[in-house]
C-alpha cells in the first residue's frame, strides 16, 4: 500500500503539493500560536488538497488504516493537523461530558475519551480529508459525537440505578406525574416510585442505554433529556405486545 501511494506521484518534487504543504504549515503555525481568527478549518482544506494530490486516482475513495499511516509518513504536517484536531475534539468532548454530568447531577468524575476512542478519532479526522471534497466537518462532527456515546450512556444508567425519587422528579420536571402514573411499579398495597426501575427492570435499563446513547450522539441537548427519559420509561413499562 505505501509503495502504491508513492507511485501515484512524486510529492517531494511536486510543486503543487509543496505549495499546499507550505500553506498548511503556515496555517498550523498560526493556530498553534493562537493567532486571532486562526482555526483548523483552513488547515483541513489545505490538507485535503495535498492528500488528494498524493492519492491520485484514489482521491475519491475512503482510505484504510494502512494508507492513513502511509500518508502520515509522507506528510508529517498532515499528521500534526490530525493530532491538533483530535486534541481539540477531546477537549470539547470533555467539556460536553462535564456539562452532562452537571446537568444530570451525577456523581464522580465526568467521563473523557478513552485511549481507544482517541485512536479512533485520529482515523476519523484523517478520513475527513478524504475522499476529497466529499467529507469534512459536516461528516466528521456526528462521527466524533458518537465515539463514546454508548459507553457514556452505560455509565449514566449505572448511576440511575442508585438515584432517589427526587432525582427523577427534578429530571422529568412537569412530566413527572404523568410518567409516575403510567410507569411506577405497583403492588397490592402501594405504588412504588421510579427510582428502582433501572436496577430492577432489564428492559427499561436497556432502553435507557439506547435512548441516552442516541441523545449523546446527537449532541446531548439538555432540553431533550426529559423527553428521552420519559420515552425510555414508557416504552420499557409498556407490554411488548403493545409497544
Amino acid at each position: 500500500m505505501r509503495a502504491d501511494i508513492r507511485q501515484m506521484s512524486e510529492p517531494r518534487h511536486d510543486r503543487e503539493i509543496a505549495q499546499h504543504v507550505g500553506a498548511l504549515r503556515r496555517a498550523l503555525a498560526r493556530y498553534e500560536a493562537g493567532a486571532a481568527g486562526a482555526s483548523l478549518d483552513e488547515a483541513f482544506a489545505l490538507a485535503a488538497g495535498a492528500v488528494a494530490r498524493i492519492r491520485g486516482e484514489r482521491a475519491q475513495e475512503p482510505p484504510d488504516v494502512e494508507e492513513v499511516q502511509a500518508l502520515f509518513e509522507e506528510l508529517p504536517d498532515f499528521e500534526l493537523l490530525v493530532v491538533l484536531a483530535v486534541a481539540q475534539a477531546a477537549q470539547s468532548a470533555a467539556r460536553g461530558g462535564a456539562e452532562v454530568w452537571r446537568a444530570m447531577a451525577l456523581g464522580g468524575e465526568p467521563p473523557r475519551w478513552s485511549d481507544v476512542e482517541c485512536a479512533r478519532a485520529r482515523l476519523l479526522v484523517a478520513c475527513a480529508c478524504a475522499p476529497h471534497d466529499a467529507r469534512g466537518a459536516a461528516w466528521l462532527r456526528p462521527k466524533l459525537l458518537g465515539l463514546a456515546a454508548e459507553r457514556w450512556a452505560s455509565l449514566i444508567v449505572e448511576q440511575l440505578s442508585a438515584v432517589d425519587e427526587q432525582w427523577w422528579r427534578r429530571a422529568l420536571s412537569e412530566r413527572y406525574e404523568s410518567v409516575f402514573t403510567r410507569c411506577a411499579p405497583r403492588t397490592t398495597w402501594r405504588t412504588r416510585g421510579l427510582a428502582g426501575l433501572p436496577a430492577s427492570d432489564e428492559r427499561t435499563r436497556a432502553l435507557l442505554k439506547t435512548r441516552l446513547g442516541r441523545w449523546l450522539a446527537e449532541g446531548g441537548a439538555p432540553e431533550r433529556l426529559a423527553g428521552e427519559l420519559e420515552a425510555a420509561l414508557v416504552q420499557g413499562r409498556t407490554p411488548a405486545r403493545m409497544a
